[in-house]
């Protein structure tokens, strides 16, 4: 294929080729690596949330207050990217609930940690709620690990991978920005090449047509500039063979018109 290209075309297509390999390859990873990095945030953030709302849910179960359960509840929807979130009894009856039904299958129970499974969309928390959640002071020497409920949580994937996205998106644009950059430094390199040869091939045309006085002027670098004066020195080497031979001719006809 590269047979059939000019050096113009050769120019670009092997400047372009590497650098656009190298830069999906680079912006894929980087890309990979950030979205990996925010679900890893998302899935803290969302263990941080079930953490600070035990302590909150367990003395409202622990008193029968259902109301105020359900206004705690429906203020973690607030928190971006809870999309819902219910507190159980222990045999798992549900006492409250904030938000759509959960779509994400339950998380294994655990009754003394914390367990999450996640979709390709969400993702489901599992948190005991233990009788050391009752102490609001969070007073460390209360060690109570009699559980009296769960806490479930579900996150939503959305806002993640809409930054994902997003930062995807910027990244392709300036992957696109730095290879148009990258073709028009090509294209002024490849003209560098490609205009001076041009002028080449014009002065071997003329020279090839009989005007050897054509000559080829500085073309801009070391390499072209040699091979120009090599070019101007067989012209003139041409052209004096020419007159001497035009001489020679001369001589000869004039000494035949005498001899006769």
């Amino acid at each position: 294929m590269l047979k059939d290209l000019g050096i113009k075309s050769r120019v670009v297509l092997l400047t372009l080729l590497p650098g656009t390999a190298l830069a999906l390859v680079l912006g894929a990873y980087f890309s990979w690596m950030q979205l990996t990095e925010m679900r890893h945030q998302l899935d803290e953030r969302g263990q941080l949330i079930a953490a600070q709302l035990a302590p909150l849910a367990a003395p409202a179960m622990a008193q029968g207050y259902g109301r105020r359960l359900q206004r705690i509840l429906n203020q973690v929807l607030d928190q971006p990217d809870v999309r819902a979130v219910m507190v159980l009894d222990i045999e798992r009856n549900l006492l409250a609930h904030a938000g759509p039904n959960m779509v994400t299958p339950s998380p294994p129970a655990d009754p003394e940690a914390l367990t999450q499974v996640s979709s390709l969309d969400n993702t489901r928390i599992l948190l005991p709620i233990l009788g050391k959640h009752l102490n609001l002071a969070g007073d460390t020497s209360n060690n109570d690990q009699r559980q009296i409920g769960w806490l479930e949580l579900e996150l939503s994937h959305q806002g993640t991978l809409l930054r994902g996205y997003r930062s995807m998106f910027t990244s392709l644009l300036l992957i696109g920005a730095g290879l148009i950059i990258t073709a028009l430094l090509a294209l002024r390199m490849s003209n560098a090449i490609s205009k001076p040869l041009h002028k080449v091939k014009a002065a071997v045309a003329q020279l090839r047509d009989g005007h050897l006085e054509t000559r080829l002027p500085a073309l801009g670098s070391h390499e072209m500039d040699e091979l120009a004066a090599g070019i101007n020195r067989m012209a003139e080497s041409l052209l004096s063979a020419r007159e001497e031979l035009q001489q020679s001719i001369d001589q000869a006809t004039e000494d035949v018109r005498q001899n006769l």
